[in-house]
C-alpha cells in the first residue's frame, strides 16, 4: 500500500523528474571523481612499488623514523647508522615459505657523492643483488649494459646521471663519503644504465650498487650467516699469547699501501661477491605480494608472527618505505581532492534543500491526511518511502552514467603531458575505471541524501496542527 501510494505521488508531481535528474547528475559526478581519486592513489602506489619500494618491506625496529633511504629525522638523519634486520636467516626462511609473497630481496642503504668526469652528485645508494632487484622492480628498464650478477660487483645509474656525467657502461666510477676529517672513496665498474617508466625527483636520486661496496662506504660491519665452528687448533692459536714484534721484525716500513681493483674474472673478487650474498648484514628486506593478494593483510600477518617470535623487526607498507620523499605527491593529491570535495559539498547542499522543499510543499496534503485520521507513523513512512524511491532511483541512474563516463574517458586515450599528472595516475595515458566499492559508496550516499532530505521536513510538517496545515500556514 505504501509503495503504491508513494509511486502515485511521485509520478503525479512534475518536480520528481527534475529531482531525479539533479541527484543522478550529482551521483554520477561523485562516482567519476571517486574513480579518479582511486586511480591517483593506485597510480602513485604503482610508480613507487614497481620502482623501488615493493608492496611491503621489513624494517628493523628503531627509535627514529626510517625509510629505504635511511633515517627520516630532519638535519640529523645523515649522522645516524641504520640497524640491521635480525635474525636475518629466520626471517628469510619465513618469507620464502609464505605463499602470499611472490619475491623479495635484501638491501643496504646509504648516502654518498657520486663522482665521474669531474662531476659530483649527492645520491642515495642502494646495495642490492642487482639481478633479483631488476626482476622485482618491473618499472626499471635497462638501456645499456646489463645488471651486475647477484654474487658480483658493479654499479647501475639512471639515464639522467649518465647524461649529466657522460658515463657509459664499462666505465669506472667512484663514490665518496665524508667521515669526520677523513673521506672514504670506493671505485666500481658501471655495469648498466637504466630508466623508469615514470620519472620523478625521488627516483632520480637513487644509484644501485653491489652490497659489498655500500657496506664498505658506510663503514658497516659485515657478518656471515654461517656460524661455522673454529677448529680446536685455530682456537688454541687465538688463546695463546702472540709476540707481534717477533712476527714482523723483518718487515720494512712503507709510506702507503695501494689496492688495485681486481678484474671480474679474478677468483678473489668472485669469492668476495659470493660472500656478499651469504652475508646477514642487511638494513631492509623488500618484498612484492603474490597476484590477487592484499599487501595490508600480508603486513598484518607478518607483524603478528614477528611479535610472537619476539623479533625486533616490523613490516611496513610502500608509503612508509618511500618516506618523506613521497609526501609532495600525497599533499598535491590531497589539495586536489579537497577542491573537488568542496564543489561536491555545495552540490549536495542544494540537493538536500531540494528534497526538503519537496516535502514542505506537501504540508497541506499532510494536514489533510492527519485530519482524516492518518497517524504520524503512516505519514512518516509514506514520506520516507517516496524520498528513498527518488534517491535510490537517482543513485542507480547516476552510477550507470558514471560507468559510461569513465569508460568514455578511458576509451578516449587522453595523453598526460604533465609529469605530475603522470606520477599521480602512474601512466602517461589517462585510465579511469569505476569499481564495485565506488558503486556501493555512491548508492549509500544516495540513501544518506534521502535520510537527510526526509527527517527534518517531515518532523517540521508533523509539528504543525492539522487545521493550520490544511490552510497552508506554517
Amino acid at each position: 500500500m505504501l509503495l503504491y501510494l508513494a509511486f502515485k505521488n511521485i509520478t503525479a508531481r512534475k518536480s520528481s523528474a527534475v529531482i531525479i535528474l539533479f541527484i543522478s547528475f550529482s551521483i554520477m559526478l561523485m562516482a567519476v571523481i571517486n574513480s579518479v581519486f582511486s586511480c591517483t592513489e593506485n597510480g602513485i602506489e604503482k610508480v613507487f612499488s614497481r620502482s623501488f619500494t615493493g608492496d611491503l618491506a621489513i624494517f628493523p625496529r628503531s627509535d627514529v623514523p626510517l625509510s629505504l633511504f635511511g633515517d627520516e629525522t630532519p638535519v640529523t638523519g645523515s649522522l645516524t647508522k641504520i640497524s640491521t634486520v635480525v635474525p636475518f636467516d629466520e626471517i628469510v626462511s619465513y618469507l620464502a615459505e609464505n605463499k602470499r609473497i611472490e619475491s623479495f630481496f635484501p638491501q643496504v642503504s646509504g648516502t654518498a657523492v657520486f663522482e665521474y668526469n669531474n662531476e659530483k652528485i649527492p645520491v642515495c645508494i642502494f646495495g642490492v643483488p642487482a639481478e633479483q632487484y631488476v626482476r622485482c622492480m618491473t618499472a626499471l628498464k635497462i638501456l645499456e649494459g646489463e645488471p651486475f650478477p647477484d654474487s658480483g660487483r658493479g654499479v647501475m645509474i639512471s639515464r639522467a646521471y649518465a647524461e649529466q656525467t657522460g658515463a657509459k657502461a664499462g666505465d669506472t666510477v667512484q663514490f665518496i663519503v665524508a667521515d669526520g676529517p677523513t673521506f672514504r672513496i670506493r671505485a666500481a665498474k658501471l655495469s648498466a644504465i637504466y630508466e623508469y617508466q615514470i620519472e620523478n625527483e625521488t627516483l632520480g636520486r637513487i644509484v644501485i650498487a653491489d652490497p659489498v661496496t655500500v657496506r664498505s662506504l658506510m663503514d658497516m660491519t659485515d657478518f656471515v650467516s654461517d656460524d661455522s665452528a673454529i677448529d680446536e687448533e685455530k682456537a688454541d692459536l687465538l688463546d695463546d699469547d702472540i709476540d707481534m714484534e717477533a712476527l714482523f721484525y723483518e718487515a720494512e716500513d712503507v709510506d702507503a699501501v695501494f689496492f688495485e681493483e681486481e678484474s671480474e674474472n679474478d677468483s678473489t673478487a668472485q669469492n668476495a661477491g659470493t660472500a656478499s650474498l651469504e652475508s646477514a648484514s642487511w638494513n631492509f628486506i623488500v618484498a612484492t605480494a603474490a597476484p590477487d593478494e592484499n599487501p595490508q593483510r600480508i603486513i598484518r600477518q607478518l607483524n603478528r608472527h614477528f611479535k610472537e617470535q619476539s623479533w625486533p623487526v616490523k613490516a611496513v607498507n610502500w608509503r612508509t618505505s618511500a618516506g618523506k620523499t613521497s609526501l609532495y605527491l600525497y599533499w598535491m593529491r590531497l589539495i586536489f581532492n579537497i577542491g573537488i570535495i568542496i564543489i561536491l559539498a555545495a552540490g549536495f547542499i542544494i540537493i538536500n534543500n531540494t528534497l526538503v522543499v519537496a516535502v514542505l510543499n506537501r504540508t497541506q496534503q499532510i494536514g489533510t491526511l492527519r485530519a482524516q485520521g492518518a497517524s504520524r507513523l503512516f505519514i512518516s513512512l509514506q514520506c520516507m518511502t517516496e524520498t528513498f524511491m527518488l534517491t535510490i532511483t537517482a543513485g542507480i541512474i547516476g552510477c550507470i552514467l558514471g560507468a559510461v563516463c569513465t569508460f568514455c574517458l578511458t576509451a578516449s586515450h587522453i595523453k598526460l603531458a604533465n609529469s605530475f599528472l603522470q606520477q599521480l595516475f602512474g601512466s602517461d595515458v589517462l585510465s579511469v575505471s569505476i569499481s564495485l566499492p565506488i558503486v556501493v559508496q555512491s548508492l549509500l550516499l544516495a540513501v544518506l541524501l534521502g535520510l537527510l532530505g526526509w527527517i527534518y521536513p517531515v518532523r517540521t510538517a508533523l509539528s504543525v496542527q492539522p487545521v493550520q496545515a490544511m490552510q497552508g500556514s506554517l
